[in-house]
């Protein structure tokens, strides 16, 4: 009884502490407003994806979205805003539950759950704390991508579709999974997601009339095609990190970064022609890569759960590191990475029940923990040392931290763990 209290004043507590922050985070002018602005904009039939929100920025995501936030503009934006961090505060909880149903926890013992989870929240604090500061969108999506996932996996195919294309239709991101799951053999589930996809692109058409309807969406379009100059030299803003954004510092030297500080950082300087050639080259190297990490031929389901965390890993991970325009908060995609590498390294090469392993693994170990070491600190240096924040922009330094991660995940096959466990390997 003394334990269950002890428990439930503990709850008590993380959940007045996270109200406080919610409370804080939703007072300063971020990027719900543009959200807001543009679906007030909506209302009134204003072209939404030509002006300018916040002073600098373009509203990106689709019309259903600014429609759907129309009835809460009617309320106060603060108020909107508590409840907008809510619900985020509901999907980071339900994402870290789905992940934890990919994990044999039961290889691990009592205390070093503790520590993997301490290590896993530590790992994702600072993008956690982007995402509440800005009031961002990549919580929700990651959390449609996931919950989809898991209901196309339990053969809830149809619900399962419908949230993931409803993250597509938001930002275009979980494009990813279609492919994925005609290569998992779900054609049910990609065609269902299909169909969502188009049905959800016509809805505003009953609301706003089709006219009006397709003049956004050609107007969207204009912002997000990727052949676009400023989707090659993809510097327009500081905090941009991803391939197009790093491969545009190296290999052009006058890249268009007005925030550049005045130290080299180029170690080429081609046309945007060769550019944009390079980068569609790379682009298509991470995506080919994926077949490693999927580790069987076309058409084959997996049923081991370690092996599909291992394969969700890489393509949240790698999704935003192809995909142009991506402002630090959209690395929280890490999060199935760093839940499936900080277990592994833990269960393989810490476990007190693994020491026969522990001996042939050791120099791996080694290496693995000093790359997450490094991994960790590029990846979190904003927010462990921000007073640094213009050099790590300007080198983009995060990027180089997801890439090192992205290696240290492919290292980590999960054949070890099956081996280990003695589970069949797909």
């Amino acid at each position: 009884m003394k334990l269950f209290f002890k428990n439930q004043w503990a709850y008590i507590v993380g959940a007045a502490i996270i109200l406080l922050i919610v409370l804080f985070e939703a007072k300063g002018r971020n990027d719900f407003d543009i959200f807001f602005n543009a679906s007030k904009d909506l209302l009134q039939r204003k072209n939404i994806y030509t002006i300018l929100y916040n002073d600098f920025y373009h509203y990106y995501y689709d019309v259903l979205f600014a429609l759907l936030l129309a009835p809460f503009t009617f309320l106060p934006l603060y108020f909107v805003k508590v409840l907008w961090l809510i619900a985020n505060v509901f999907f980071t909880i339900r994402i870290w539950k789905l992940l934890l149903q990919y994990l044999p926890l039961k290889e691990l013992n009592h205390n070093y759950r503790i520590i993997f989870r301490v290590l896993v929240f530590l790992f994702m604090l600072r993008f956690l704390r982007d995402n509440f500061h800005l009031a961002q969108l990549t919580i929700f999506i990651l959390f449609l991508i996931i919950e989809g996932l898991s209901l196309v996996q339990t053969n809830r195919k149809f619900g399962g579709a419908l949230l993931i294309a409803i993250g597509i239709n938001i930002k275009l991101l979980p494009l990813v999974i279609l492919p994925y799951l005609i290569y998992r053999n779900e054609w049910k589930a990609a065609f269902y997601l299909i169909f969502c996809s188009v049905v959800l692109f016509c809805i505003p058409i009953l609301f706003i009339g089709y006219d009006y309807n397709s003049i956004l969406l050609i107007e969207r379009w204009h912002l997000l095609n990727p052949t676009n100059a400023n989707h090659v030299l993809d510097t327009a803003e500081r905090s941009f990190h991803s391939l197009t954004t790093l491969l545009s510092t190296l290999l052009v030297k006058d890249c268009g970064d007005i925030y550049a500080l005045p130290i080299k950082r180029n170690i080429a300087n081609i046309s945007i022609e060769k550019l944009s050639i390079i980068i569609t080259i790379v682009r298509l190297i991470f995506v080919l890569f994926t077949v490693y990490f999927l580790r069987s031929l076309p058409f084959k389901k997996v049923t081991y759960n370690f092996q599909k965390l291992f394969e969700l890993s890489y393509l949240c991970l790698v999704t935003p590191l192809i995909f142009p325009h991506q402002q630090q908060y959209a690395f929280f995609f890490i999060f199935p990475a760093v839940v499936y590498l900080t277990f592994y390294i833990l269960n393989i090469y810490f476990n007190i029940e693994n020491r026969n392993l522990i001996k042939n693994f050791r120099q791996k170990k080694i290496t693995l923990i000093a790359l997450m070491s490094i991994a960790y600190f590029l990846t979190n240096s904003h927010f462990i040392l921000g007073e640094f924040n213009d050099y790590y922009n300007h080198f983009k330094t995060l990027t180089y931290g997801i890439l090192i991660l992205l290696g240290v995940l492919a290292a980590c096959s999960p054949k070890a763990f099956l081996l280990k466990t003695n589970h069949p390997i797909n």
